[in-house]
């Protein structure tokens, strides 16, 4: 997936960054994933607005381009994860209130 990422126009810098984020998603510690994966979006967003400025307006208009079919994988990634922690508060309020039946 880190291919998926990443683009012709990639600079090293965001590669790196493109890298961890996959590395945070297929970790298994979902506590720390939200805020792990939330510091590295910010971080990826800085660095991509960084990097418009060093560019021409073509060039920066083509990396623009490129980033926005990647910007759309993240926003699905990160609209699953939230619809997955949104059925994990529901079954937990419904086990909670089930056991509160039965005390």
């Amino acid at each position: 997936m880190n291919k998926e990422l990443n683009h012709s126009l990639t600079p090293p810098a965001l590669a790196d960054i493109n890298a961890k984020i996959l590395q945070c998603l297929a970790g298994e510690d979902e506590e720390t994933r939200y805020q792990s994966l939330l510091k590295l979006i910010q971080a990826r967003d800085d660095i991509i607005q960084s990097h418009l400025l060093t560019l021409d307006k073509n060039s920066a208009r083509s990396f623009a381009e490129q980033e926005v079919s990647v910007n759309n994988k993240l926003s699905e990634v990160a609209q699953t994860l939230l619809k997955s922690a949104k059925d994990d508060v529901s079954h937990f309020l419904r086990s909670q209130k089930a056991a509160k039946k039965y005390r």
